[in-house]
């Protein structure tokens, strides 16, 4: 137990509270045992007698001993402020043409060290034009490696400081473990990185942003001396501010760099190179714990920049996603042909395996449908998020949520249709609902208007889905004009709002009148597999198959299935493994990725085999691609 903490707080010189060891120790413990006062004793029991550990109760930080002498204030530690110029951005590959190092003590500048560097490859024209050295000028200057022990006795045991201090430190590190095996130890501050805490507001915390926002002259900018200068005057300016927010001390300081959203440190515990060098392609990954317990699976149509994405300390990132990168130490993932694929690969492997960290339904797309249920007696217009076997009326589906909520809104005031859940039995008691109240809904409930007024409504809102009657658009485009003829801009912009709103609604019904009432289709899409495409045939909204197919041959078999099931499941509700698939193929097919493949709709049971000629050329086509991607 010592031990665990003794390294994690070797990795914070700005120390940890009582509350976050124990939730280190005791990950699941009830909440109560978290308590301040608990913690402080639980803590004090394991760690008072140890002298390896101090402990501050005026903060509630334990840190440790060798540590102590973090607690200096930073506005008065000293600092070695570092800047280099190279011929590239890839450590190892690039050498390193210039540098400069800068010792603050107390704010004031005590020292310097600055020379031109021989990078043994040839400098690149543009890094040239940039910086002004080129091969000429650093022919006859020192090598790194041979300036390298001087650089170290200058550094000593101070902390480093640099704008991008990963970058910098990549760089010399390549000498340090050619010449000592070892990376350099120094403890570093980077000020990009306490800019983004400090100034979120820019749009960029490069050097030149953050120096122009602060006011820091940026003369001999793109050279090492000129960097290290202003980098060096942009750090006091960040140690004032940073003192305003409390932050005082040089350990405070180390760890408010590397800060998240919720005020604990952000940790990675995957590595930049292995992020680096994933594919950038469609797939599913999965993040494991330390003892390879899966907690969280999801897809993605760049692998690369999804993955990553968790991995950089984003003020985006939720509480829920923060306590899940602490723990992630592998990422796992298999390649697919497309994000379709990838999408119906992460619903089958969550359905299977329920990881800790992928919350209900999360992983569907956000679309949603109107659903109006025009076989009973007194049709409601709905909101759904999957469209049923249950013959009611389908619109949709909408790309969101809030825009089928906006369109149920303006249908229901125009047309006084209901959105209840209740099974009506009208009664001339009855107290009808909000709605009903404000004349939004013409209230069937309790009898205010008659079964057969009621589906005249109905009707009235059927022939303007279809196109049949145009005077309801009519009817507005008059009241707009009027509106503003009365120089009453405002309700006439309100009115045009609702033409606009109207149309999009009709377009995407006329759109995707097949999807919802048939939702039959063939697709081909990219495989993994070489010279193979990925087949999913779907027949009432559900997946029937999804074979590879390389051949002519391959899509026989599917032309079978149709003429067996095209009628077989229409009246069969949904199974609950059959769902998901049913979402995301119906939240596809209304946006299909028509670079990926082709879309094949069915309007009966011999539609592939009449097609069988134009499906087989897409197929072809679909390969030719492939081959060309992998050349």
């Amino acid at each position: 137990m010592r031990q665990k903490l003794f390294e994690y707080l070797a990795q914070r010189p700005g120390g940890a509270t009582s509350s976050e060891l124990l939730h280190l120790l005791f990950p699941f413990e009830h909440s109560s045992v978290r308590t301040p006062e608990v913690s402080a004793r639980i803590l004090n029991a394991t760690l008072g007698a140890d002298p390896h550990f101090s402990y501050d109760s005026t903060v509630d930080r334990w840190r440790l001993t060798t540590h102590e002498a973090l607690l200096q204030p930073g506005l008065h530690a000293p600092f070695t402020i570092i800047a280099i110029e190279t011929t590239g951005v890839n450590p190892g590959v690039a050498g390193i043409t210039e540098l400069a190092a800068l010792r603050i003590e107390s704010g004031r500048l005590t020292k310097e060290f600055h020379t031109l560097i021989n990078p043994g490859r040839r400098i690149p024209l543009a890094i040239s034009r940039l910086t002004g050295i080129t091969d000429d000028i650093v022919r006859d200057q020192p090598t790194i490696d041979a300036i390298f022990p001087q650089l170290r006795l200058f550094l000593g045991s101070s902390i480093v400081v640099a704008h991008n201090a990963d970058f910098d430190f990549g760089f010399l590190n390549v000498a340090a473990r050619h010449l000592l095996s070892s990376p350099l130890l120094n403890l570093s501050i980077c000020t990009a990185r306490l800019a983004k805490r400090l100034l979120p507001n820019l749009h960029s915390h490069s050097l030149d942003v953050v120096a122009s926002h602060l006011g820091v002259a940026n003369a001999g900018r793109h050279r090492a001396l000129g960097d290290a200068r202003m980098t060096a005057e942009i750090l006091l300016i960040l140690l004032e501010k940073a003192e305003t927010l409390g932050i005082r001390s040089v350990g405070e300081l180390l760890d408010f760099q590397y800060s998240a959203r919720d005020g604990r440190r952000f940790e990675c515990f995957i590595s930049r190179s292995f992020l680096t060098n994933l594919p950038d392609k469609p797939g599913v990954y999965r993040l494991l714990d330390g003892e390879r317990r899966l907690l969280y699976i999801g897809k993605a149509k760049n692998l690369r920049r999804r993955v990553s994405s968790y991995f950089t300390n984003s003020s985006g990132h939720s509480d829920k996603v923060l306590e899940l990168v602490r723990k992630v130490r592998e990422v796992a993932y298999e390649l697919t042909g497309s994000a379709l694929e990838a999408a119906l690969r992460e619903a089958t492997l969550i359905r299977a395996l329920k990881p800790p960290y992928n919350t209900l339904a999360k992983h569907l797309p956000r679309v949603a449908f109107l659903k109006l249920t025009h076989m009973n007696p007194y049709p409601r217009l709905a909101i759904t998020s999957k469209p049923g076997a249950d013959r009611s009326l389908y619109i949709g589906p909408f790309r969101s949520r809030q825009f089928a909520e906006r369109a149920q809104r303006l249908l229901v005031r125009l047309f006084g249709l209901r959105t209840c859940q209740a099974n009506l039995q009208p009664d001339p008691a009855f107290s009808p609902c909000v709605s009903g109240q404000i004349g939004a809904c013409t209230a069937p409930c309790n009898e205010s208007v008659t079964r057969e007024a009621y589906e005249t409504q109905v009707n009235a809102f059927l022939r303007f889905l279809t196109g049949q009657d145009s005077e309801l658009r009519e009817t507005l485009g008059k009241k707009r004009d009027r509106l503003a003829a009365a120089l009453r801009f405002e309700g006439a912009a309100r009115v045009q709002q609702d033409l606009q709103l109207l149309e999009q609604i009709v377009q995407v019904h006329s759109r995707w009148q097949w999807l919802v009432t048939r939702a039959h289709a063939l697709l081909l899409l990219p495989s993994c597999e070489p010279g193979a495409a990925q087949a999913y045939l779907v027949l009432n909204g559900r997946l029937i198959a999804n074979p590879l197919v390389r051949s002519r041959q391959d899509l026989m078999p599917l032309v079978t299935l149709v003429q067996e099931r095209f009628t077989q499941d229409q009246d069969r509700p949904l199974r609950p493994e059959e769902i998901d698939s049913s979402v995301i193929l119906a939240a596809w097919l209304r946006d299909p990725d028509r670079s990926q493949g082709a879309v094949f709709p069915i309007e009966g049971p011999s539609t592939l085999e009449e097609r069988i000629d134009e499906i087989d050329l897409a197929l072809q086509d679909l390969q030719r691609l492939e081959d060309l991607a992998h050349v």
